[in-house]
């Protein structure tokens, strides 16, 4: 049975992007742009799980998702808050809306979608349910560091392979700084480029997203 997502958000290239994310899998993408034809879309339809900004017009995601654990026939729907990378996530307010999950973009398609897969409810759908206790995830944005790498400007690695600023070395002069500086930048460009792109530069977060999906697919 083709199971359907409700998209909320304000942004039509991350909609675009998410509706790209899903179009293999099998699901059907009813997008609305605010909070409140969310609210309208969700008195016409039952979907299988909600997606929704944090902020944007009209009621926000926050409040799209209080409407949805009050509703009698809807409490149980997982709600997956959208959240940007410069966005204060209010985890307080997420938890007492009674989110299932959130996410911060720019985040991986395949994590998404893992995301959505593993908080789905079964098929036959369960209208007496209890709502899904919000869960304590952070999905790292794409290119990000592991949560667990602890050196995470890679400045271990990079002190290995420069002569003369190992642990022995009594002084790192300012040819070393700058050498090392370099590698930093060399590190952090992807990352940095990839983060800020979702909220300025569109257009190359729609390509990054679609090398990812074209690599996952070849793979």
């Amino acid at each position: 049975m083709r199971r359907t997502i409700l998209l909320a958000d304000d942004s039509p290239t991350i909609r675009r992007l998410i509706t790209q994310t899903f179009a293999d899998a099998d699901f059907n993408i009813v997008e609305v742009n605010n909070g409140d034809a969310a609210i309208k879309a969700l008195e016409e339809m039952r979907p299988s799980v909600v997606l929704t900004d944090i902020y944007m017009p009209g009621k926000n995601g926050y409040e799209v998702c209080s409407y949805v654990r009050r509703h009698p026939a809807m409490s149980a729907t997982p709600v997956v808050l959208l959240v940007g990378a410069f966005d204060a996530f209010d985890e307080q307010t997420a938890k007492q809306c009674g989110a299932t999950a959130n996410i911060t973009k720019p985040f991986e398609p395949a994590a998404l979608i893992d995301l959505v897969m593993s908080i789905l409810p079964p098929e036959t759908g369960d209208p007496q349910a209890e709502p899904q206790t919000p869960q304590e995830l952070s999905v790292a944005p794409a290119g990000a560091p592991e949560p667990d790498e602890q050196d995470l400007l890679g400045l271990e690695t990079i002190f290995k392979d420069e002569p003369g600023t190992g642990a022995q070395a009594s002084a790192i002069t300012d040819e070393d700084v700058d050498r090392i500086a370099d590698r930093v930048i060399q590190k952090l460009a992807t990352q940095v480029i990839e983060s800020i792109a979702w909220d300025i530069v569109p257009d190359i977060t729609e390509r990054i997203v679609r090398n990812e999906l074209k690599r996952i697919h070849e793979s």
